[in-house]
């Protein structure tokens, strides 16, 4: 029996989603995606999770799409297909209630980098290696790229990463504001530990709430974004964990 090519583990309130083709760097095939795919299906449906952890088996995160995918002389129409599989992926990522980290070392390349740029924190390693390959082998980005590359670092970095293809390394992408945090790799474990706690224990509707209005609030006005925080304020404001957080701290302040 064949590895399976995403690995599911949920431990609690956290899952993490493992891409499974170490051998390949953990290039995405037509397997891989459809795994990816059918997990985060299932995320959505499941309240119980509060937290994502996304990363690569063995000593990388993902070298892009599996080199065979372009000498097997696929006609347009299926690339389509195939891209809008992808796309869905990334959708999917951005619109599931619990936050998703991208845990990285090793190579974030090409689909792999951008893939890890649709979760809401990116963690890496000081020396994982990033490329937008795209521009380097005749192609455009994909994953989302064209949409996460300017919001994040604004156009002109993005240019110079999309339109160069150059290499750079974690400690360099989290500088830039590309990525959440940039760590030395024999803390990377403990630092994606450390951020998954803490936002396992966040109100959870709250986080969920906050996590959709930050995705919304580019296709809106700030109009549109007031009336959307007014109507979900008043249901946020409702909940129980928000009583009872109210109420320890009032209970605090009384006894200093």
């Amino acid at each position: 029996m064949s590895p399976k090519p995403v690995i599911v583990q949920k431990n609690e309130h956290m899952v993490t989603l493992t891409l499974n083709r170490p051998d390949v760097m953990n290039a995405m095939s037509r397997e891989v995606i459809e795994g990816l795919w059918d997990a985060l299906e299932k995320i959505a449906a499941d309240e119980s999770i509060r937290v994502v952890i996304l990363r690569g088996a063995g000593d990388h995160f993902c070298s892009g799409a599996d080199i065979h995918l372009f000498s097997e002389n696929v006609p347009p129409d299926e690339w389509v297909v195939a891209m809008k599989g992808v796309g869905r992926i990334v959708k999917t990522l951005r619109a599931i209630p619990p936050p998703v980290i991208a845990m990285l070392k090793g190579v974030a390349v090409g689909g792999g980098a951008n893939l890890a740029l649709a979760a809401d924190f990116v963690v890496a390693a000081e020396n994982t290696r990033f490329c937008e390959i795209f521009i380097n082998i005749g192609a455009i980005l994909d994953y989302g790229g064209h949409y996460f590359l300017p919001r994040l670092v604004g156009l002109a970095r993005a240019r110079e990463l999309a339109m160069l293809g150059d290499e750079i390394d974690g400690k360099t992408a989290a500088s830039m504001g590309l990525i959440y945090k940039a760590v030395p790799e024999d803390q990377l474990e403990a630092e994606v530990e450390s951020l998954a706690n803490t936002l396992s224990q966040k109100p959870p509707l709250a986080l969920r709430l906050i996590k959709e209005g930050l995705e919304n609030s580019f296709d809106m006005t700030l109009q549109q974004v007031l009336d959307w925080e007014a109507a979900h304020q008043s249901i946020a404001l409702q909940t129980p964990q928000h009583k009872e957080i109210v109420e320890l701290f009032l209970a605090a302040k009384k006894e200093k």
